[in-house]
């Protein structure tokens, strides 16, 4: 029962970032749609997880570049 209910919480949050991000996106409700229906399968879950795995790798970009800047920075100190 738990497992369910935070399933079904993940998935509101996903389709809400989903919808949030095309309709900011692109303003208008057609465009945002079109875009749903041509990358996203039509679900606004798919939309939501690429935008959260493109949050997440910029994330390990930012990590990856602070780590490299810290080794250098003991390097040639």
């Amino acid at each position: 029962m738990q497992t369910q209910t935070m399933r079904n919480l993940s998935e509101a949050i996903l389709v809400r970032m989903g919808k949030l991000h095309l309709y900011l996106r692109h303003r208008g409700t057609e465009e945002a749609q079109q875009e749903l229906d041509r990358k996203y399968e039509g679900q606004y879950r798919n939309a939501g997880l690429v935008l959260l795995f493109d949050l997440f790798m910029a994330l390990a970009v930012v990590v990856v570049v602070a780590v490299l800047a810290g080794i250098l920075y003991l390097v040639l100190s």
